[in-house]
């Protein structure tokens, strides 16, 4: 077990700014370890890049890029630093999508997740991995300001500027360099946290080696603004959002915001951003902004209703809203109420957040699956388990799209104990969110209610599979392999299943030792 996965677990049920710390603190001790493992070499500068754009060179190679990209995420998933928030994390795979659909079939895969942070911040990770902090969220004005960054963030990805950085360390393993990254992700946010483990001169050459190229910014930014544009989103709020953040860091207690601090805003980038609009298609005053989607509207609205969880923040969120109420569009008031509901549902206000989702529905024109979930997680969370999986049935009748949904349709079965549907249900939804934890721990659930203690067990090892915990996982296939209720088929499944994550034991042993494989 890696040191991130043993404080995983010490974090788990913590709260969230408890995480948050535990993420920086165990980042730090994998950068001490990483140097401590590592020759002076992997602290050099890294040499002339290939020519930005060029695919060519001897870059870290895709395959190899992917496995660093997940050794990073399972380590931040084990940490907490990962937010399991599905309705929040299929948004942002969404407007994703949406932003590369113009660019036709494409071998590049993102994955974006959300990090419960409160600074305005997003990062592109190896492999196609994208974090957004929910601050960036809730201070995205438009869908379009937030699909600037992710515009942004994605053509780190696609021209490679990642591999570049690590052309120089071929003899690193996969290990020292996702400890590397995330020790620096962890000092990004909080300078403070490598000290006492590495010098200020090792620190500052950390931070060069990981920072991206003045003119690699400026070609995500080019490619970022024709994504942008090509998907039909206004390209002027790009440059809205950047002068707003270039004003925020006069006022800001700690300097400039987090982006600005990871994605220095030069004046010459600037200027070429502003240039493209001004050679865009149309003058701003003549560009009809999109729609807002009621997608972004509703999860920025959640994210900062819920952005202080503690009895006084809720409290402080709630007053403020309310004391909002009359001003504004009904959009907008429908988007506070829709706000009030979430935070009294969190406040155990049963009542007030009925009211307050009835007031959200009379107002707002999109996005009433949305609301649909909050008031499934009222009736649940008051008790009203069958009024509950009434409104479930018809919700993913209407909306089977939208994850959060379904979850909650399997929890009304589970706490109705009707486990037989539910495992049907959840096989069902594994077909297609293969990769869903909640729904893996779930299903154990069932299988246990039903007495099949070898499906069980084979539900929970794909649960520890997916944070990357081998060790566990191999032990819940174990126990499920000499379970006497299972078929010849399915232990056959187990005996291969069990031989993949053997030997993905193997492979990560093998890294951890410095045994880099050829990508």
């Amino acid at each position: 077990m890696s040191v991130l996965s043993a404080a995983g677990e010490a974090t788990a049920g913590g709260s969230r700014p408890v995480m948050r710390r535990r993420m920086r603190a165990v980042a730090s001790i994998c950068l001490a370890l990483a140097l401590g493992a590592q020759p002076p070499a992997l602290l050099a500068q890294p040499g002339p890049l290939p020519q930005l754009g060029d695919p060519g060179g001897g870059e870290l190679s895709p395959l190899l890029e992917q496995r660093i990209g997940e050794a990073i995420m399972r380590d931040l998933r084990r940490s907490g630093a990962v937010m399991d928030d599905v309705e929040g994390t299929d948004y942002l795979n969404s407007l994703a999508a949406r932003l590369t659909a113009h660019h036709g079939p494409d071998d590049q895969k993102f994955e974006l997740f959300l990090v419960d942070d409160p600074t305005l911040n997003a990062f592109a990770l190896p492999g196609g991995f994208i974090g957004v902090h929910s601050g960036l969220i809730a201070a995205s004005q438009t869908e379009s300001e937030l699909a600037s960054v992710l515009a942004h963030e994605m053509a780190h990805v696609t021209q490679r500027h990642i591999a570049r950085m690590f052309e120089r360390e071929r003899q690193s393993s996969i290990f020292s360099i996702a400890a590397l990254v995330l020790a620096v992700l962890a000092a990004r946010s909080n300078p403070d946290a490598v000290g006492g483990i590495v010098s200020l001169g090792q620190s500052v050459q950390m931070h060069q080696m990981l920072g991206f190229s003045r003119d690699a910014e400026r070609e995500a930014d080019r490619i970022g603004f024709e994504t942008l544009q090509g998907a039909g989103f206004d390209p002027h709020d790009m440059v809205r959002f950047f002068e707003r953040l270039q004003k925020a860091s006069r006022v800001y207690e700690g300097g400039a915001p987090e982006y600005l601090r990871t994605h220095p805003l030069t004046t010459n980038r600037m200027a070429d951003i502003q240039g493209r609009v001004r050679e865009s298609a149309a003058p701003a005053s003549s560009v009809g902004r999109p729609a807002q989607r009621g997608g972004f509207e509703l999860v920025r609205a959640r994210l900062s209703a819920l952005a202080n969880p503690r009895v006084d923040g809720l409290r402080r969120a709630r007053a403020q809203l309310e004391s909002d109420l009359e001003q504004g569009s009904d959009n907008e008031r429908g988007l506070r109420w829709y706000g009030i509901a979430v935070i009294a549902n969190a406040q155990r206000d049963f009542g007030g957040a009925r009211v307050a989702l009835a007031r959200a529905r009379q107002l707002l024109a999109s996005g009433h699956e949305y609301l649909a979930r909050v008031g499934l997680e009222v009736e649940l969370d008051s008790g009203a388990t069958r009024s509950a999986l009434a409104l479930a049935d018809e919700a993913v009748r209407r909306w089977p799209h939208l994850r959060a949904l379904a979850h909650l349709r399997a929890r009304a079965l589970l706490e109705l104990r009707d486990y037989q549907v539910a495992a049907g249900y959840l096989n069902d939804l594994l077909r297609e969110w293969p990769k869903d934890v909640r729904i893996w721990k779930m299903l154990a659930e069932a299988q246990n209610g039903l007495g099949k203690l070898g499906l069980a067990h084979r539900a929970t090892a794909e649960q520890y599979a997916l944070a990357g915990a081998w060790p566990a996982a191999i032990e819940q296939l174990k126990l499920a392999r000499i379970s006497p209720q299972l078929d010849f088929y399915t232990a056959s499944l187990i005996d291969a299943r069990l031989r993949e994550l053997e030997r993905e034991l193997r492979r990560e042993q093998e890294d951890s030792k410095g045994q880099r494989p050829d990508g």
